[in-house]
């Protein structure tokens, strides 16, 4: 299966979440080649999966463009940082999600934030649905708890059962949790 990554230019978050995506498809015994913005040769043929970091647009730098991979993947990650929803600059990051949805109209579209160590607001939680409605058949793959502050959480890390908090814990509940959304229906391991 192929997985695309991709974000809003200069989003570095990116790469970091392919390489934990990556390694936790690893970590569940699949062959999984990251694919860097900038390939060399290869054979996908040898893997079972492709996690590809479409982050840049290269293609004048003689490597495929991240719409290029946007257009084979099965599943397409969108990573965006509340800040820049809110502030309402993704006019470009949408249009080119909607063209990779013309040119791949199987793919799923999950959008997912890139958390910090502030919580979201209610504006900017309302910002988010309202670009995630902008993108036809995309799911917002974080599920968002409202506090009694007033702040919207990601909650993946109460969900989890106690033994999946301490047990084989590779990255960020999130994360797990996006892996599972990403690769759903195919063979996830408890520690995934």
């Amino acid at each position: 299966m192929i997985v695309a990554l991709t974000g809003m230019d200069g989003n570095g978050a990116v790469s970091d979440l392919a390489e934990d995506l990556a390694m936790l498809r690893v970590a569940a015994g699949s062959r999984v080649l990251l694919v860097s913005p900038n390939p060399g040769a290869y054979d996908p043929q040898l893997y079972d999966d492709l996690v590809i970091d479409a982050s840049r647009r290269d293609a004048d730098a003689g490597g495929a463009s991240d719409d290029d991979a946007l257009a084979r993947a099965a599943v397409i990650v969108a990573l965006v940082r509340p800040a820049e929803i809110e502030q309402g600059h993704y006019a470009a990051f949408l249009a080119r999600l909607r063209q990779a949805q013309e040119a791949n109209p199987r793919a799923r579209v999950l959008v997912t934030v890139a958390h910090g160590s502030e919580p979201l607001t209610p504006h900017q939680t309302g910002c988010l649905l309202v670009f995630v409605a902008q993108i036809p058949g995309a799911r917002l793959a974080d599920t968002l708890e409202l506090d009694q502050r007033g702040t919207y959480h990601s909650h993946h890390s109460e969900l989890e059962l106690d033994s999946r908090k301490t047990a084989y814990v590779l990255c960020a509940p999130e994360v797990r949790h996006l892996y599972s959304e990403v690769f759903r229906g195919r063979a996830v391991r408890a520690y995934s």
